[in-house]
């Protein structure tokens, strides 16, 4: 596999995961609540803090009677919620899907499994498909878990339709400057960067920590922007004629 030029772009693959003790303990709570049947979860951290990572690192980490589905957009409806889960699943389209993953549910039930839905940006769930999740999900008897991931705060008025919730708060703190060397270091090292482009990176990264509040995400894109200037920069000093024929 090629892997691409610049290694701090946006990289939902928990390949690129970088470890540091927030996230880990992150993901041990949240592994900790979809275990069990009881204890749905909500993983609540600011934009860019690395909420959808995780939600995927958890997917990867799920035992093998746990059926992950990761839902990008709740902007669904209970039937189109259930219909995408079910194409997720690799079944074929029907006309009644709510149905149709509720025989799924039970027939996972029966086998001691269940099905984890495990959904981002969940300020977006709508009303109706939050008190749907809200009754189906204890009617499933430990079937149907649900853990979702939110921005800090008030919780939107939906999220009381959901029920109890267990907030997980663990990466609501930004990286510290050794967590953010680390960070640069852990990319670098996956994307298998040439010695040159870690010594400029390396070199910036207590700049980059102080401009991006430790943010993961601002760390990442301010990365990509040197990266890209740099880059930007190779070319012209490539090509001396680039400049003359502006």
């Amino acid at each position: 596999m090629q892997l691409p030029l610049d290694p701090f772009a946006d990289h939902p693959d928990p390949a690129w995961y970088v470890a540091r003790e927030a996230s880990d303990a992150a993901l041990e709570d949240l592994l900790g609540c979809a275990g069990r049947p009881d204890l749905p979860a909500a993983l609540r951290a600011p934009p860019g803090a690395g909420k959808t990572l995780l939600l995927r690192m958890l997917a990867s980490r799920l035992g093998p009677a746990l059926h992950g589905v990761y839902v990008p957009n709740p902007v669904l409806t209970p039937a189109e919620l259930c219909a995408w889960t079910l194409g997720c699943l690799g079944s074929p389209v029907w006309q009644d899907p709510i149905a149709v993953l509720g025989a799924y549910v039970d027939h996972l039930g029966e086998c001691g499994e269940a099905l984890v839905w495990l959904v981002d940006d969940a300020e977006g769930l709508p009303e109706e498909t939050a008190r749907w999740l809200g009754q189906v999900r204890p009617r499933a008897r430990g079937a149907l878990r649900l853990v979702i991931a939110a921005g800090p705060g008030e919780p939107p008025r939906a999220f009381a339709a959901l029920g109890p919730m267990v907030r997980i708060d663990a990466l609501a703190q930004p990286m510290q400057p050794a967590e953010t060397a680390r960070y640069v270091q852990g990319r670098l090292e996956r994307a298998q960067a040439e010695p040159e482009l870690r010594a400029r990176c390396e070199a910036v990264v207590a700049a980059i920590h102080a401009e991006s509040a430790g943010i993961p995400r601002a760390v990442s894109a301010l990365l990509s922007q040197h990266v890209a200037a740099r880059d930007a920069g190779q070319g012209e000093r490539s090509d001396p004629g680039a400049r003359r024929s502006r």
